[in-house]
């Protein structure tokens, strides 16, 4: 039968290739004469039995939309058609329909572009592209739900659901898009799509790389010469700084400087957005919404390892030369104190007192005097002799679990505080200099190992403005280079501390403390070399501390501002993350003016406290540390997935401290497509070898029996996150390894040892919920929806008022102190 109707229509158009034999699109022209119904019936009838021959996926027609003729014949996806098309036996939500164009003359003039016909343009553009040379090759066995509500939500529930996490989406779209972070590609384009109803150009790449993988190997340039050499001093900029409620706020000082478009956030503005989003993560149909979601994932990826795991190997099998062994690996997340494991720590501390004994390391409090690290071991009553493990007593153990501030006891040697600022500090009496030698053993593991890279943080504390330029002597003085690290720089929570030493007067002292120093070397370089030479080798900030802590202030309307803080409380998490997102924000607006990098924020959130910290991470922060409480926020956990926030998840760390490690959601996240990937956090706590990273991996293979593309996955995840230059990523992952929008284009499996097939599955599998999600939001704007037309458009408080009236809630997240597991909120 297929034959017979093809032959028929080959001589019908006169051609030997028929546009029905095409990968094409979902309009094309039919010449000559007209296509009775029947025979329209049986054309796409062969063409679906056709795709069930060539065991092809049931994809929908790709979308490379022809321009109508008068006898053209469309074929178009409308959800207004009768259910009566089906593609390879599975039913679409989306259906064919035949559209027979007007013969009148002045039909094409008169076509316009409605709510109706944006939607269709969006369905057809938001189709899967198989046309794609590479994505058309993947071949495996899919998983694909048909009917006409696919979503297992009612109609209402799906829309209400659909607007809200659109909102939710376009609210962190908004603040990533003003502080020049970076958000997942895909939620944007598909947001764009949304927004404008049609296909947005593609881009070019950031830079202009070569065309193949010779003239462009696995392992960047070696670099040569001095790394703290800074060839782009651009001129002074006619600007002055000043800090304006907590805000920095530039003013040019002539006529012809010109400044970038700043963002103007205001804290009220912050709060409100933030109101809205608990609001939205409180909503009982949402939770219910989200959690089927991530339960049909869950479902679904293990319905994708049974069908296809021996295909993924055998792709594994058929790379030449790399494995997991040979692919890179960035540790997203370490302390530079404790990077060094603890027997590492103890020879070093050893070897000092035999070769560096007569170094004067700290003064005498009593006296004043400078001591020998000899005289303060003797003072401290011990030799080198009697050191060992045990009385080293660095080590993380159960006592420490839920004790944060026995915890942080561990980080002094012996119990001895004075070696902590001997051994493990920057800005100490001998300057830092057996902290460098320590990290620069650490690091030449690193480089020995070829394949491990990390990002160590550093701290600045905010309690003067000279710590800036401290640090930035200290690393080049001491040559604290390598080319396997990137720097984070951490700013503890400690506020209240500083304020009960009378250190600052209020918040606002502490926030102009750490960025002052940084906007003065944006503006003149000169002012601060050092510090412009040290910035090149940083790549984000961090806010770390105890987020057990109760916050003893609410974040609400009211809060005093930050140059209003002078009490001694300790400001919420919110109003920490909102200043620090703040002025990230300007600086990397202004950085990038001045033609330098910028900036991510990437904060400690989600390990302990309240959930309603991942709320102000979702909206602030490129992508977050731990994020363990995501189990107890489906709504969170869900717009963590669509959005691709990146997690760097500790397992070890958290087995000591907050969660044990057969209860961590890694393992679910990482089955449901969070953008999820592996850290060490405190190697010199948690771990034991000198491959502290490999450790993590092994661990977690074993626990959880990951395979070598659940491990690659998380390898390439790891360097996806981190802080690494885009031209060094483009050799470890392929030259495309940024159009993450396209698919398996993204993925070279010469260099990341990632199937694929799994490529495939994530992205389709993303795609289809994005698909989902906004095409029920067109819906509700078409369908005229007072409360939620003009999806882009109208006051977010309008929804968020609906979803307070249903919910009858007051203020607050339902799960707030709820310590069970997802199951049971889900139930």
């Amino acid at each position: 039968e297929i034959s017979e109707i093809a032959e028929n229509l080959q001589r019908i158009s006169g051609t030997e290739d028929h546009t029905l034999f095409h990968e094409g699109c979902f309009e094309f022209d039919v010449p000559k004469l007209p296509i009775e119904v029947k025979e329209m019936k049986n054309h796409i009838l062969s063409r679906q039995l056709a795709r069930s021959v060539q065991n092809e996926h049931a994809y929908r027609f790709p979308t490379s939309p022809i321009p109508n003729g008068d006898d053209a014949v469309r074929f178009r996806l409308s959800p207004d058609s009768p259910p009566d098309v089906h593609f390879n036996g599975i039913a679409s939500p989306d259906v064919l329909s035949l559209h027979v164009p007007s013969k009148t003359p002045d039909a094409e003039t008169q076509f316009t572009v409605d709510d109706a016909e944006l939607s269709l343009r969006f369905n057809t553009a938001m189709s899967p592209d198989i046309t794609s040379p590479k994505n058309r090759v993947i071949e495996y066995q899919r998983v694909c739900i048909g009917g006409d509500d696919a979503s297992g939500a009612t109609e209402d529930d799906l829309q209400e659901a659909a607007v809200a996490l659109m909102k939710s989406m376009e609210l962190r779209e908004k603040y990533m898009r003003a502080s020049l972070q970076k958000n997942g590609r895909i939620v944007k384009r598909y947001l764009k799509m949304a927004k404008e109803g049609l296909q947005p150009p593609r881009k070019d790449c950031y830079y202009n790389a070569p065309a193949t993988d010779k003239e462009h190997p696995i392992h960047p340039p070696e670099f040569t010469g001095d790394p703290f050499e800074v060839k782009h001093w651009p001129e002074t900029l006619a600007v002055s700084v000043s800090f304006e409620k907590g805000i920095a706020q530039l003013k040019s000082l002539n006529k012809t400087t010109l400044l970038p478009n700043l963002p103007t956030f205001t804290l009220e503005e912050f709060i409100r957005d933030e109101k809205t989003m608990r609001m939205f993560v409180a909503s009982g149909p949402l939770k219910s919404f989200a959690y089927r979601r991530l339960c049909y994932l869950s479902s679904k990826f293990a319905l994708h390892n049974l069908l296809n795991e021996g295909g993924e190997t055998l792709e594994q099998k058929n790379v030449p030369h790399r494995d997991f062994y040979n692919i890179r690996k960035v540790d997203t997340h370490v302390h530079a104190a404790s990077c060094m494991n603890q027997k590492h720590l103890l020879r070093f501390i050893k070897k000092c007192i035999r070769t560096r004994q007569d170094d004067y390391v700290c003064l005498n409090k009593a006296t004043g005097e400078p001591l020998t690290l000899k005289q303060l071991m003797e003072h401290l009553g011990i030799t080198a002799y009697e050191m060992n493990i045990d009385n080293l007593d660095v080590h993380a153990d159960r006592n420490t679990f839920h004790r944060f501030d026995k915890f942080n006891a561990k980080y002094n040697p012996i119990g001895q505080s004075q070696l902590r600022e001997v051994f493990l500090k920057t800005d100490n009496y001998c300057k830092g200099a057996f902290f460098a030698h320590v990290l620069k053993e650490v690091f030449s593991d690193l480089e020995e190992s070829k394949y491990q890279n990390a990002e160590p943080r550093l701290s600045i504390y905010g309690k003067t403005r000279d710590e800036w330029d401290d640090l930035a002597k200290w690393a080049i003085n001491f040559r604290v280079y390598s080319p396997n690290i990137r720097w984070i720089v951490q700013v503890p929570r400690l506020y209240d501390v500083y304020k009960s030493k009378g250190v600052v007067g209020t918040f606002q002292d502490m926030i102009e403390n750490i960025f002052q120093p940084l906007f003065e070397v944006t503006l003149d370089p000169t002012s601060h070399p050092e510090l412009h030479a040290f910035l090149e080798h940083v790549s984000a900030f961090d806010s770390v501390d105890d987020e057990s802590k109760v916050d003893l202030v609410h974040f609400d309307y009211g809060i005093p501002i930050a140059d209003q803080w002078d009490r001694h409380e300790n400001p919420p998490y919110a109003y920490y993350i909102f200043y620090m997102y703040a002025n990230i924000a300007v600086l990397n607006q202004l950085r990038q003016h001045r033609g330098m990098h910028v900036f991510a924020f990437r904060p400690h959130c989600g390990e302990a406290g309240s959930v309603s910290h991942l709320i102000s991470t979702f909206l602030l922060a490129e992508s977050i540390n731990h994020g363990l409480l995501l189990r107890k926020a489906p709504v969170l956990q869900y717009l963590f997935y669509l959005c691709q926030i990146g997690l760097a998840m500790s397992p070890l760390s958290n087995n000591s401290l907050f969660l044990e490690y057969h209860r961590n959601p890694l393992i679910d996240f990482l089955s449901r497509g969070l953008h999820v990937c592996l850290s060490t956090d405190d190697p010199l706590q948690f771990h034991f070898t000198k491959e502290p990273l490999m450790e993590e991996y092994s661990i977690a293979a074993q626990v959880w029996k990951l395979s070598f593309t659940d491990m690659c996955e998380l390898a390439r995840n790891s360097v996806l996150i981190s802080g690494f230059p885009d031209v060094v990523k483009s050799h470890w992952l392929g030259l495309n390894y940024w159009r993450e929008e396209e698919g398996v284009a993204s993925n070279d499996i010469t260099r990341t040892n990632l199937p694929n097939i799994r490529v495939a599955y994530r992205h389709e599998t993303l795609t289809n919920e994005l698909h989902l999600i906004i095409r029920a939001a067109l819906d509700v704007r078409r369908n005229g929806d007072p409360s939620t037309m003009g999806l882009c458009s109208s006051p977010l408080h309008v929804i968020a008022s609906n979803f307070l009236q249903m919910n009858h809630l007051s203020n607050g997240l339902s799960c707030e102190g709820y310590d069970g597991d997802e199951e049971e909120i889900g139930n």
